[in-house]
């Protein structure tokens, strides 16, 4: 017998049900199938309903349980059930051994989200009980683009079943193993079933209810609707003409009962009957229905919040009566998670989450990838950094920071030999400490080599499935990953975090699952080491992890279409924005709205689509309206996470013209809902500090110390170092390098950040600029020094500077690179052309020292501790600095018995010598050389007077330069001597710039200075009196950095030209520094253009008052 029980929302249905499951007892036994979301809720109802008997006489079961319990009876449960992962993989190889016999689909992606969408076309197939030969018959006949498509689902799809249904091996969809052998089992056999909360039924749904009806004692079947409302009831009467029809065909008879409403009391019932219905008013005033209009969807939240702990707090309600939901619940569930928390408020989400987020994938995968993809950065240290490989975060970075510097990958992680290069990069000093680190990271490597290697040895390669499932799991097991887990599962239950203890406890099990049916799958299959990883990778986007309520009474969460329906006390509902409430259909997948009206055409019915699935959409949005009996709020926001407008949905006007006594609320600018928490109101006492709410708190007494943390954050400003940390930072005597000078002079903050802090991004130790610039140095310095002890440049002839120039090379790749031919071909080919580079380099050096009486008399001239020189001494009232540094050349011209010097620096990159910097502070290095060679070099020099001559930038690179194909020598050559000018300052006095170059006062080619017609030599020249006046400013500009250091100047104050041309622009430091010019003390420093004049007259006006202000 078939009975149906049929109304409105709210008119007991359900309660119906479970009253009559109790009047029965034990007189029956008696299932209750409902749909799998609400299986859980269904099981407490029977036991508040029937007491401590249920379990005697009810039970409340899903299709997916009733078949477990049949296939139990009737053997089978014990077959291999493949899951969704289990299925995709089984489709994918299908598709794959399908493909050239396709039209369609003949070159098919093989991207997750497509075979997701195939793998649901199969089973809704499978769920309405379509068979494969019914649907390669039908689809024969449709022409065009859908028949084209659908023959080949149908071909698809007839493979694919075969595969679940192999010899020895039945994985077929476990409804329609229920529906085989539901009748053998006996297991409904003189039962009483009731079926509660379906909106509709598949066609194997409707096959096994034709069982039951044919074997059960009775099947009671509730369902939505009103047959006086047919268009908004549209669905449920649809079923009910089915459900009539199957009695007829089974010949037994059918009742149908239709629940008449309650009387109309209130503005909830009024909307249940006529939000769909007649726009009749409701005058009365009520506070039963709220709508509110947020700024955004977390604001939205917030407020939710807020008036959630208003019912529990001021009208006693208990937190599992209430639910909160909403139609598009994934962009709102992080936030709700969130605000919920923050307020205190429990929180149930019935919902699975993604398993590929979780550590133990992370580990599987990056392991997975590493062993097949040779080892990459990113997917060692994606394993290694899930703490599951048996390192530590600190181990860690310590053995990322030198994988990084030297860009390991390949079988440097499995090979035995230990690494051997410096921690630091090339060329950098062999410490004790330095060997110290090298050992700690071969300590580190060993631990985890042996596992990468083993691991390596059993997926890399083409080879078995199952011998590479093998090695997976036992490197697995040598991680001991199933300790760690149970472990963090004890851990996290020990800590109260009882929802994610019971998904950490699931997910080993889950591994194990889908390692076992990538075995049953493919296990004889041959498959290389990338397509094995891509196969893993794809059966584990299928798995999710799940729990139930971990305390009895929390809030409610759930999506609006997979609601329970049953009554709850107060009901939020969120997100009521057009074209999400209801949602604008946007089926997609494989199967389009024409290819299921062809297929309906030749009588195969798949799920609801069009104007079904908006009348589906519609009834959902009915049932969430109705569901509240005391409380509903309907809420929205304005605006997306972009700031992108939002419109309300056509739910909000509806309900604002059923009840004209009720209006928006809208959010205001204070958000006092805020106030409804601790952690939030303090928050907003911040906002106003000694404001009434911080009063307030103040005399509770219990949030002292979040007072006194936000009253002193109130008066951070990036400030400044007090002398005790300078002291610790710096030590009692500052150390200054010309790097460290410009470093101090362009940014105080980057200062503070690279020498206070030491702080410094992690680089690889590739041969890039500053190495080449230290190569390029070496060479030159080197070179010359050898040709200085053969007599000079001039003694030389071009193959003899050559091979000097060889025997240097060759020196500095035994000191620095003796793994010079373990390197890549594309290293040793671009090192190649740097050496030739720098024969050509020494070819122009040497043209220019020749045409010269200038002489290097130094190379790599140190001041400092160890250096030939002294450190430069800084003394201030507050600190010590001491400048050290090296020049890379000194050249001297001894004339009337005065020695000549002139500081010669060698530039990898484009510097050059700029009055403007050097009026900010900048780029002083060659000029306090310069004049500290003038005060301290007598005795170094043979004990000669030493006349400053100047200071040169010598370009060591070779120029690139833009010219058309046709473009002629001659042309080119003195573009050439362009770009490879000196930049600098000489000293202006004829006889030394002729003593610099032979050709200076006719035509000067290195030097930096120009000849006029009438015989006049500009450029970049001084006087003694004015290199006189710019070493007493040298002296300030030193004094003023010293004086700033130790007064801990921390500042953003960057210098820039631009703008966009700023020490802000490639800063390593931003990420700290969050810069906003004007904001505090930060600011930019613009560095003027200077003409001559204006430069000498600005070091008189800085000399003569003692004190410099950058203008």
């Amino acid at each position: 017998m078939l009975h149906i029980l049929m109304g409105r929302a709210r008119t007991g249905k359900s309660g119906r049900v479970l009253q009559r499951i109790a009047a029965l007892g034990d007189s029956s036994q008696q299932i209750l199938l409902v749909p799998e979301h609400a299986s859980h809720v269904a099981e407490m109802d029977l036991c508040r309903v029937c007491g401590d008997t249920a379990s005697r006489h009810a039970e409340a079961l899903t299709f997916k349980l009733l078949a477990s319990r049949v296939l139990g009876i009737c053997g089978g449960s014990a077959d291999v059930t493949l899951d969704n992962g289990g299925k995709l993989l089984t489709l994918q190889r299908t598709l794959t051994e399908l493909a050239p016999s396709l039209r369609v689909y003949k070159r098919p992606s093989q991207r997750a989200a497509f075979l997701e969408s195939l793998l649901a076309v199969m089973e809704e197939l499978q769920a309405y009980a379509v068979s494969p030969e019914q649907l390669a018959q039908s689809v024969e006949q449709i022409e065009g683009e859908s028949g084209d498509k659908l023959r080949d689902l149908a071909l698809i799809y007839g493979i694919y079943l075969g595969k679940l249904h192999a010899p020895g091996r039945d994985a077929r969809d476990l409804l329609e193993k229920l529906e085989e052998n539901l009748e053998a089992s006996g297991y409904i056999d003189n039962k009483d079933i009731f079926l509660d909360g379906f909106s509709y039924f598949t066609g194997r749904e409707l096959n096994i209810l034709r069982l039951l009806l044919r074997r059960a004692n009775s099947v009671t079947v509730t369902l939505l609707g009103d047959t006086q409302e047919r268009e908004l009831f549209s669905e449920s009467l649809r079923v009910r003409e089915r459900l009539y029809a199957l009695a007829r065909d089974v010949g037994v008879s059918c009742e149908e009962e239709i629940l008449p409403p309650a009387e109309a009391h209130g503005a909830l019932d009024h909307i249940e009957r006529c939000f769909f219905g007649t726009a009749d008013e409701f005058t009365q005033p009520t506070d039963a229905v709220a709508l509110y209009e947020a700024s955004s969807a977390y604001s939205e939240c917030e407020w939710v919040a807020s008036q959630i702990l208003k019912l529990v707090r001021e009208q006693g309600y208990r937190y599992r009566e209430i639910t909160v939901t909403a139609r598009d619940l994934d962009s709102y569930a992080g936030a709700i998670e969130s605000v919920f928390a923050r307020y205190g408020i429990p929180l149930y989400y019935a919902h699975r989450s993604d398993i590929l987020k979780s550590p133990v994938l992370t580990l599987l995968l990056g392991a997975l990838d590493a062993a097949s993809g040779g080892f990459e950065y990113e997917d060692v240290f994606r394993c290694l950094k899930t703490g599951l490989a048996g390192l530590s975060m600190e181990e860690c970075d310590l053995l990322e920071n030198y994988a990084l510097k030297w860009e390991l990958r390949g079988a440097m992680w499995t090979r035995e030999a230990p690494w051997t290069a410096h921690p630091d990069g090339y060329g950098a000093d062999w410490t004790d400490e330095a060997r110290a680190r090298l050992e700690a990271v071969n300590a580190l490597r060993a631990r985890v080599q042996g596992a990468f290697l083993r691991l390596k040895q059993g997926v890399g390669g083409s080879g078995a499935a199952e011998k590479k499932v093998r090695a997976l799991y036992d490197y697995l097991e040598e991680v001991n990953l199933p300790e760690t887990l149970q472990a963090q599962t004890e851990r996290l239950f020990a800590a109260g975090d009882a929802q994610r203890a019971e998904e950490t406890a699931q997910l080993w099990g889950i591994l194990c699952g889908v390692l076992d049916q990538f075995v049953e799958i493919l296990g004889d299959a041959t498959l290389d080491a990338e397509e094995f990883a891509s196969l893993m990778r794809l059966i584990l986007t299928q798995y999710s992890v799940g729990t139930i309520p971990v305390t009895l009474d929390a809030v409610n969460l759930c999506e609006m279409t997979r609601n329970d329906r049953h009554t709850v006390r107060a009901l939020f509902l969120l997100g009521a924005n057009d074209g999400v409430l209801p949602a604008a259909e946007n089926r997609g997948g494989v199967l389009r709205d024409e290819d299921r009206a062809a297929l309906e055409q030749h009588e195969i019915f798949l799920a609801p689509h069009g104007m079904e699935q908006f009348h589906l959409e519609i009834q959902n949005l009915y049932a969430a309206l109705a569901q509240p009996t005391e409380k509903l709020t309907v809420s929205y926001p304005i605006s997306d996470g972009k700031g992108a407008e939002k419109r309300p949905s056509f739910v909000i006007g509806r309900i604002a013209r059923l009840l004209p006594p009720i209006s928006v609320e809208t959010e205001s600018v204070d958000k006092e809902y805020r106030l409804s928490a601790k952690s939030t109101a303090l928050e907003y006492a911040g906002e106003q500090i000694g404001g009434a709410l911080w009063q307030y708190f103040e005399k509770q007494g219990d949030a002292k110390s979040a007072l006194e943390a936000m009253r002193a954050a109130s008066h951070y400003t990036r400030g400044r170092l007090s002398p005790g940390a300078v002291r610790t930072l710096y030590g009692d005597a500052v150390t200054l390098s010309a790097s460290r000078m410009d470093k101090a002079r362009s940014c105080h903050f980057a200062y503070f950040m690279r020498y206070g802090l030491r702080a410094k991004e992690r680089t690889g130790a590739g041969f890039d600029a500053p190495q080449i610039g230290t190569f390029v140095h070496d060479v030159m310095e080197n070179t010359l020094r050898a040709a200085k002890e053969r007599g000079g440049l001039h003694a030389l002839s071009e193959e003899a500077l050559h091979e000097l120039v060889r025997a240097s090379i060759e020196a500095y790749i035994d000191r620095v690179l003796p793994d010079l031919n373990e390197k890549s071909a594309r290293f040793q080919y671009l090192f190649r052309r740097l050496c030739a580079a720098v024969e050509r380099i020494m070819d122009e050096v040497s043209e220019e020292l020749k045409s010269s009486d200038f002489e290097p008399l130094a190379f790599e001239l140190a001041f400092g501790a160890d250096g030939q020189l002294p450190a430069i001494t800084i003394r201030e009232k507050n600190g010590t600095a001491r400048v050290v540094g090296k020049v890379d050349r000194v050249d001297g011209w001894l004339h009337n018995g005065k020695l000549y010097l002139r500081v010669v620096d060698y530039k990898t990159g484009k510097k050059s010598f700029d009055l403007a910097e050097l009026r900010y502070g900048l780029g002083l290095q060659m000029l306090l050389y310069l004049f500290t060679l003038k005060e301290e070099g007598q005795m170094l020099f043979g004990g000669h007077e030493i006349v400053p001559a100047g200071v040169l930038y010598t370009p060591a690179r070779e120029p690139m330069l833009r010219c058309a194909r046709d473009t002629e020598p001659e042309k080119i050559e003195k573009a050439l001597k362009k770009e490879l000018r000196r930049s600098g300052m000489v000293l202006e006095d004829p006889a030394v710039l002729q003593a610099m170059e032979h050709s200076a006062l006719e035509s000067p080619c290195y030097l930096p200075i120009a000849v006029k017609r009438d015989g006049a030599v500009t450029g970049s020249l001084a006087s003694a009196e004015q290199l006189g006046k710019l070493s007493k400013y040298v002296d300030h500009i030193l004094h003023e950095i010293t004086q700033e250091v130790f007064a801990g100047n921390i500042d953003a104050d960057p210098y820039a030209r631009t703008p966009q041309q700023s020490a802000c622009t490639y800063c390593e430091f931003a990420s700290a520094c969050h810069f906003e010019n004007g904001c505090g003390s930060d600011r930019m420093e613009y560095i003027k253009a200077t003409k001559n004049d204006e430069f000498w007259q600005y070091i008189d006006e800085v000399n003569g008052e003692g004190a410099h202000e950058n203008g």
